[in-house]
């Protein structure tokens, strides 16, 4: 074993070209992979710091509360790590604009480690029972008060005939408030949240000194468990210790009390034992998985090549070890240790540099993100490096995996081998020529050396087949790219609807937002016209004779194809998705009069009625800017009926149409599929949707959509920012507006030209390194076969004739057979997405990338052939002849 250790040593030695070029591959291979895991890893890290951001870090909590009594069983438990403590709501009554003050107390266990610290706007979290943090609200409506200031708060009860009201129940006729004692709080910090203008209630947040909690203080425990993945049987079991309620069911989530933090146990691989096994992996783990695991397919395609070539090169020298007493398990095994060692710097430097690859991405694009002013908070572009031993571990366990799985073939074939066969063996697959059945090729004179050409190219596939998969796949990685590229350019050209509105704000919350956000924000100086509304989504029964003779002509409901679209055909007639809005009242009045009509008869609660946006697209498939709208129900229908749920009984509603039109109440308002929509006044549709059970808790979101010029879109912003962080968190409201879509829209584009043609880059490297080491030693294992026909009288222009024809025919060898698997791909695209015709997608496909990609695949080849030529050009007949070596 020592002698073949040396001799592989020795031969890598010799045969560097082949080393360099096995070495690269290696590299490269290595760094793709180690770009897939980091950033699988780094992916999974925002999410782990987005769930902590949103929800804590804790593992499970309890719907029921506890006494002080128990927190030492809490504690002292050995399944617990620690425990954060947060008391209920208890009522104050304040001498400000509104009447009462909620106050809960938080330990400083969970000031720590829970997300309300998240959201504080400005100030500290408190560190004493008498300092206290208040809901920014509360600082804008009474300005009087500011950070630092003391704020005197009488403790107590709300009473209304002898019971308790909640703290957060509205005032009622006969309540009282029962006063305790007056307590002074200094007032350390404002924390964005939750709080509508009709509310008679602050909120506020202290902190919960443990040494003095009342025996009769209620307290909810959040607990970060010891061995989290048991959580699912020991909370309920802590539960059950507790006095808590069993449930219902084992498996529900309030077995005995029991609540879990299930996004954050989710991410990290614990999930309810309820859950399918296809359910329990998060999307975007899914997705680099997958990724991970085409890397690692590549990976062995790359590499398997690459050492079938390499061992290739050296069958000689086996069929020599072979003939002097080496077994088949020897040789197998040197050439596994071969592959392992030569793998080891090569793996090595390429984690190194898979590291620093991703570093870079991730600096440019945070870099581009800093120089756009693009707010991405809590997108995935808005990454951090990160990487651990684990992780780096894990690199080399797959790409070593990868090599055992990439040499085991090349090493079991070669090991069988016969010794004459791998003596004899000098490049060029004479038995391939032999059995292809195909017609002679045409040696005249005149056409000798393209013959010649084209059979030596038959007969070193094998050896070529390194350099031709990887110039494949990356024209492939590039291919497959610009036609998504070009997809995305017809849809921002033919697809793309003009925003009249540059600003657009969507407040998410579940109960009637704030009226105060929609009229600060409309005061905004930069807003020169807004609109305010609120869509819900219901369902309808109609009938086929609903159906307007246009869209009747082309082929209305019947033609609908009802697994692309929510259309279910019924016995009789069609259920068919209806989008509700409600308008602001003073935008709603305004619309209406433009159309001649009187808004009075519009806010009759007790008999709604509706203005119906009588459009819907003649060709559902066709882009916008090729779209021809039609009437969508007949002029007769004067009443829809309305049902909160699909194919299921519910609440339903009928409205009477008024106005039927086919100017949008709302400019730019986008008409999806086959959707009908209605308009009505915003108070009357908050009073038809109390009947109606919104699933979801953001069931009460709220748009207004704001003109503004483009050169003062940042400014309006930036106030709109400022408005709204006084009334809610920043996860319950979205700014969206041009500049900002336009600039996200370039920075993907840019991120993914970055990203892919890094990839293509790599990978004809390995082409390319390949392609030279194959074409050096094919035509170093050719020599002597060049010297014949050299002494057959074929002169040295003749054969770099012929060699400079089969460096043309390898290099678009790759192309032939790439090209029309691409076409039809990108007609399967075309057939798939229905949308664009396959002249769109050939319009927008960037010629530029394609012509230059192939012009440096068709160089590289070639200049690797015109140096071969010029070596076989200088070899002497007689002295390749004698050579017993070649």
């Amino acid at each position: 074993m020592k002698i073949l250790i040396e001799y592989t040593w020795n031969n890598l030695k010799k045969n560097r070209k082949n080393t360099i070029s096995i070495l690269l591959a290696i590299t490269i291979a290595t760094i793709l992979l180690s770009t897939m895991v980091l950033a699988t890893y780094m992916n999974w890290n925002h999410d782990i710091n987005k769930a902590i951001l949103r929800n804590g870090n804790y593992h499970g909590s309890f719907y029921s509360g506890i006494d002080k009594s128990q927190i030492p069983y809490l504690k002292e438990n050995q399944k617990v790590d620690e425990v954060y403590l947060r008391s209920e709501y208890y009522s104050g009554k304040i001498d400000t604009k509104r009447p009462y003050f909620n106050i809960s107390y938080l330990n400083k266990e969970y000031w720590e480690n829970m997300y309300e610290k998240n959201f504080i706007l400005e100030g500290r979290i408190p560190e004493k029972s008498d300092e206290i943090v208040v809901i920014g609200n509360f600082l804008k409506e009474n300005p009087q008060y500011k950070i630092g200031d003391k704020i005197k708060v009488n403790l107590g009860y709300r009473e209304k005939e002898g019971k308790n009201i909640d703290p957060f129940d509205f005032i009622g006729e006969g309540e009282t408030f029962i006063g305790g004692k007056e307590k002074e709080y200094t007032i350390v910090a404002a924390i964005s949240g939750k709080s509508l203008s009709y509310e008679p209630y602050y909120g506020g947040l202290g902190f919960l000194d443990e040494d003095s909690i009342d025996e009769d203080m209620k307290l909810f425990p959040f607990l970060r468990m010891e061995n989290p993945r048991n959580i699912y049987k020991d909370l309920p079991e802590i539960g059950r210790m507790l006095g808590f309620a069993k449930g219902e069911a084992e498996d529900s989530h309030d077995y005995y009390g029991s609540s879990y933090n299930l996004y954050y146990l989710r991410l990290q691989g614990i999930f309810p034992p309820s859950l399918n096994l296809w359910e329990r992996v998060p999307e975007s783990t899914l997705i680099f998985s997958i990724f991970i695991l085409f890397v690692i397919l590549l990976f062995v395609i790359i590499i398997y090549n690459v050492f079938t070539v390499w061992s290739n090169n050296r069958l000689r020298q086996l069929g020599i070890l072979k003939s002097i007493g080496a077994t088949p398990k020897q040789i197998k095994s040197t050439i596994v240790l071969e592959a392992i060692f030569i793998s080891i710097v090569p793996i090595i430097i390429g984690v190194i540099l898979g590291h620093l690859f991703c570093y870079i991405i991730i600096d440019i694009v945070n870099s581009m993100i800093q120089s756009i002013n693009l707010d991405m908070n809590g997108s995935m572009f808005n990454l951090v490096f990160k990487t651990s031993p684990i992780v780096i571990g894990l690199i080399l366990i797959l790409s070593f995996l990868a090599i055992l799985i990439s040499i085991s073939r090349p090493a079991k074939k070669l090991s069988k081998i016969l010794p004459i066969e791998a003596i004899k063996y000098g490049g060029l697959d004479y038995e391939h020529l032999r059995k292809k059945k195909r017609k002679v090729n045409n040696y005249s004179p005149s056409n000798i050396i393209s013959s010649l050409a084209k059979d030596f190219l038959d007969g070193n596939k094998k050896a070529f087949k390194t350099t031709i998969i990887s110039i494949t796949i990356s024209f492939a990685v590039m291919f497959v790219f610009l036609t998504f590229r070009s997809l995305n350019q017809a849809i921002d050209n033919l697809d793309m609807m003009e925003y009249y509105y540059s600003i657009q704000t969507r407040v998410l919350t579940n109960e009637p937002a704030d009226e105060n956000i929609f009229k600060e924000i409309r005061k905004i100086d930069e807003v020169k016209e807004s609109i305010t509304y609120k869509n819900i989504y219901l369902y309808s029964r109609l009938k086929s004779e609903y159906e307007s003779d246009e869209f009747k002509g082309t082929g209305g409901f019947e033609s609908i194809d009802i697994k692309k679209y929510p259309i279910d055909k019924l016995e009789d007639g069609y259920e068919v998705p209806i989008v509700l809005a409600g308008i602001e009242n003073e935008d709603f009045n305004r619309y209406i009069k433009s159309q001649g009509e009187e808004p009075e008869e519009y806010y009759n609660k007790e008999k709604p009625k509706a203005i119906l946006l009588n459009l819907v697209k003649e060709d559902i498939n066709q882009p916008l800017a090729r779209t021809k709208f039609i009437p969508y129900l007949h002029e007769e229908v004067n009443n829809i009926s309305i049902n909160e749920y699909k194919n299921q009984k519910g609440y339903t509603l009928d409205i009477d149409i008024g106005l039927k039109t086919f100017e949008k109440p709302i400019k730019d308002y986008y008409l999806q599929d086959y959707r009908i929509y209605l308009f009505m006044p915003k108070e009357v549709l908050y009073s038809i949707i109390e009947n109606f059970d919104l699933p979801g808790d953001y069931s009460h979101s709220e748009i207004i959509r704001l003109a503004v010029d483009k050169n003062d879109i940042e400014g309006a912003k930036e106030k709109i920012k400022d408005i709204m962080k006084y009334y809610l968190p920043e996860s319950d409201y979205y700014i969206w507006n041009i500049l900002d879509d336009e600039a996200e829209r370039k920075m993907q584009n840019k991120l993914v030209y970055l990203i892919t043609f890094s990839i293509i880059f790599f990978l004809s490297i390995i082409g390319i390194s390949n392609a030279y080491s194959s074409i050096n030693n094919n035509l170093r294992n050719r020599r002597r076969e060049f010297a014949m026909l050299k002494s057959m009288g074929i002169t040295k222009n003749d054969l770099g004739k012929m060699l400079r024809l089969e460096g043309i025919y390898y290099s678009i060898y790759p192309f032939i057979i790439s090209i029309p698997l691409f076409l039809i791909f990108l007609a399967f695209v075309v057939k798939i997405n229905k949308t664009y015709t396959f002249k769109d997608l050939i319009i927008f496909l960037d010629y530029r990338i394609i012509v230059g990609y192939v012009i440096v695949i068709f160089m590289s080849i070639y200049l690797a052939y015109y140096f071969g030529i010029k070596k076989v050009e200088r070899d002497e007949i007689v002295d390749v002849l004698k050579d017993e070596s070649i």
